[in-house]
C-alpha cells in the first residue's frame, strides 16, 4: 500500500490536540529566576542611576555593583534561554502556540543582548547614551512581554 501524500499528513496534523508546552518545573524555575535577576537587577541600576544621586560629583557607588549582578544574570539567562530554544520554542512554533508573543519575546532578547554588547564595548557617547536609552526601554518592554508570554500560555492551558 503506498503511504498518502506528504500534504495530507500536514493536514490531518492541524486538527490533533495542540501538545502541552509547559516547561518542566525545573526549567521554569530557572526561566523565572533568571528572569527576575535580570529584571531587579536593571531595575536596581535605574533607580541608582537617575533617582538616588550621591551629594558631590560622580554616579551612586551602588551603580557599580548593581551592573555586576546585572551581566552575572545575564549570563545565567542566556543558559536558560539557549536550554528552551530546542524543545520549547521549536516545539511551540511548530504547533503554532503563541508565536507572536513568542517571537515579541526573542525579538526583544536579541536586541538586549546587542545593545549591552554596545553598552559594554562602545566609547563614542553620544552612540552609547542612546543604545542605553533603548536598553533600558527594551528591558521595561521585556519584563511585559514575557509575563504576557506566560499569561496566555496558560489561558491556552486552562
Amino acid at each position: 500500500m503506498r503511504p498518502a501524500h506528504p500534504s495530507h499528513h500536514h493536514h490531518a496534523a492541524r486538527h490533533l490536540p495542540r501538545p502541552q508546552q509547559r516547561l518542566g518545573s525545573v526549567q521554569e524555575w530557572w526561566v523565572y529566576g533568571a528572569g527576575a535577576g535580570l529584571a531587579l537587577s536593571g531595575l536596581g541600576w535605574l533607580v541608582c542611576h537617575y533617582l538616588l544621586h550621591p551629594p558631590g560629583p560622580g554616579p551612586n557607588p551602588l551603580e557599580v555593583w548593581w551592573l555586576r549582578l546585572h551581566g552575572l544574570a545575564l549570563l545565567v539567562f542566556l543558559t536558560v534561554l539557549g536550554s528552551v530554544l530546542p524543545t520549547h520554542v521549536r516545539l511551540g512554533w511548530r504547533h503554532h502556540m503563541n508565536r507572536t508573543s513568542g517571537s515579541l519575546v526573542l525579538g526583544v532578547a536579541g536586541l538586549l543582548a546587542l545593545s549591552g554588547y554596545g553598552l559594554y564595548y562602545l566609547v563614542d557617547d553620544d552612540l552609547r547614551e542612546w543604545t542605553g536609552f533603548v536598553h533600558w526601554i527594551a528591558g521595561l518592554a521585556a519584563i511585559v512581554l514575557l509575563v504576557t508570554h506566560v499569561v496566555l500560555g496558560r489561558k491556552r492551558r486552562d
